[in-house]
């Protein structure tokens, strides 16, 4: 499952949702005062917001599909551990959701919420064990170093390099066995919150309904202003 706390650490998430739900809140109230009041300048006003609000719920869901299509975790030889690499994404996916600036807020969010405490419950765990363990996206990305660095499991949370280490990616030099940095800072744990996003409210199915949704209040809304317009005439 990839929802896990990711999506309330992740800005890219919450401030598309604020502003969907304050819109919706506007155009309702908009609207049935339009109704109420027989206001064509109110009626103005809830078509601006709903035209407004389509152009977002329309972006998001294209933005859904172009992810949905680059989404593609690895599953480790021999475990049961899927995997997740930041290069695996476009460029403009990584700099869309993982901004510099961001980051930090959102590692701390992470950090806060000891999104690890699960996996690291069980310290006598065997390091067969762990690999047929069924991790969650946030455990496997940011709780523990790449499998692929090949460092020697100790516990769950502590992982050690032999002497003649010599792995070279960047995940496997930024782990580090500390409870406030473990692989928070490596780009398996970005990708994850990428990952995240497809079981958030930007998964495809909640974005096709939300637009059919918008249509069903816009055209709702715009035969009530027909009505009135035909009423004033007359």
């Amino acid at each position: 499952m990839l929802h896990y706390k990711t999506d309330e650490c992740n800005r890219f998430v919450t401030t598309p949702g604020i502003f969907v739900s304050f819109s919706l809140l506007f155009m309702t109230l908009a609207g049935f005062y339009a109704a109420y009041y027989k206001s064509d300048c109110l009626f103005r006003i809830h078509f601006f917001i709903f035209f407004l609000w389509m152009f977002v719920v329309v972006a998001k869901a294209v933005f859904v599909y172009r992810l949905n299509n680059e989404t593609n975790p690895r599953l480790y030889p021999g475990t049961k551990i899927h995997e997740f690499r930041l290069e695996d994404y476009s460029g403009w996916v990584r700099r869309l959701v993982i901004k510099d600036d961001e980051w930090y807020r959102t590692r701390r969010c992470l950090v806060k919420d000891n999104v690890c405490n699960k996996l690291f419950s069980n310290q006598n765990m065997s390091a067969s064990e762990f690999r047929q363990m069924n991790l969650t996206p946030i455990q496997s990305g940011c709780c523990k170093p790449p499998l692929s660095c090949g460092l020697t499991y100790v516990k769950p949370n502590i992982w050690t390099m032999s002497r003649y280490y010599n792995n070279v990616e960047d995940d496997c030099k930024t782990w580090n066995n500390t409870a406030n940095t473990l692989c928070f800072d490596c780009d398996s744990c970005k990708a994850v919150t990428i990952a995240n996003l497809q079981n958030t409210s930007f998964s495809l199915t909640f974005n096709i309904l939300h637009i059919v949704f918008s249509l069903s209040i816009g055209i709702v809304g715009w035969f009530a202003w027909l009505r009135i317009l035909r009423e004033t005439e007359n």
